[in-house]
């Protein structure tokens, strides 16, 4: 095969992928574009050859993008990067492709030759929205109790964490809530654990009707759950939790037309300046719980 019939099939090639192929001088000027066929994916972007990229994206993005280009010229290697963009702030290419915010990962590579005489990069641009998307997915389903779907013992201990080291920081009051169920075992060995799940469900239901939708419910493992309140006074806790407590014991849990008269117990802390470990916070708030057990269930103390 001569050269230029290879020269043709490589062009064929690249005119032909779904992901689009740029080559990119280091001032930014956009000297040959391929690919980028599919349009579900993206925008047509062949009207971009010969522009810069400061006259079709906004200044901040082109300047990011750049450093990149220039980073990969300077080091002489691939080089590859994230990054977020709306395809409707491109100006001046048809909007035929995904609308709203989209993931994209670039691989540079510099070009060992000059290009149209002037030094350049090769990028790959690919959408990798969906895979994003399907990570954050994955992500949440790891810090999900699959039962209840609150937040499971890992994302409120990584969270906890967070808080007290803002606590530290701003001293905002923060508090944290254990409770379970009072019996939950006699309700499992007498009915079964398909009525035991549908009523932690129902108390799940209860807890959220009480407290913010910024605080944190999560499942610490049986019947027991846990509550992190940041920003409230210590009173306005203590009335929460006494609320949760008469709602669960005035509730109407039912399980296949069968009623329950369901109680719980709880133990509340509060952080103080003291409180350096989330293991030793949540150790109070346990032994609090079972002071409550051990004077008669149905209560809440605070410790």
């Amino acid at each position: 095969m001569n050269h230029h019939a290879m020269v043709d099939l490589y062009e064929n090639l690249l005119r032909s992928i779904a992901d689009p192929f740029f080559i990119i001088s280091e001032e930014g000027t956009y000297l040959d574009v391929f690919g980028g066929t599919e349009r579900s994916l993206y925008d047509d972007p062949q009207t971009l050859k010969g522009k810069n990229i400061y006259d079709f994206m906004e200044v901040q993005f082109a300047q990011s993008f750049m450093q990149e280009v220039k980073r990969t010229l300077r080091n002489n290697m691939l080089h590859s990067f994230e990054y977020q963009l709306a395809p409707d702030t491109v100006q001046g290419i048809p909007k035929t492709g995904p609308m709203g915010l989209q993931w994209y990962e670039a691989r540079l590579f510099p070009l060992m030759s000059l290009y149209d005489n002037q030094r350049a990069v090769t990028a790959l641009i690919l959408n990798i929205t969906e895979r994003k998307l399907m990570q954050q997915k994955l992500r949440e389903l790891s810090y999900q109790d699959p039962l209840t779907l609150v937040a499971n013992r890992r994302y409120f201990f990584e969270h906890l964490h967070e808080q007290l080291d803002g606590y530290m920081q701003n001293m905002l009051p923060l508090a944290v809530m254990v409770l379970d169920i009072d019996h939950f075992k006699l309700i499992n060995d007498t009915y079964g654990h398909f009525a035991g799940d549908q009523i932690l469900k129902q108390l799940v239901t209860i807890i959220r009707r009480v407290v913010r939708c910024e605080d944190i419910v999560a499942r610490f493992g049986g019947d027991e759950f846990i509550i992190s309140l940041e920003g409230l006074p210590l009173p306005k806790v203590l009335e929460m939790a006494e609320e949760i407590r008469r709602c669960v014991e005035q509730g109407h849990f039912i399980v296949a037309e069968n009623s329950f008269l369901v109680t719980i117990s709880m133990g509340v802390v509060d952080v103080t300046i003291f409180d350096t470990e989330i293991e030793s916070i949540v150790s109070r708030a346990d032994k609090a719980l079972y002071m409550a057990k051990s004077q008669g269930r149905n209560k809440v103390i605070y410790l």
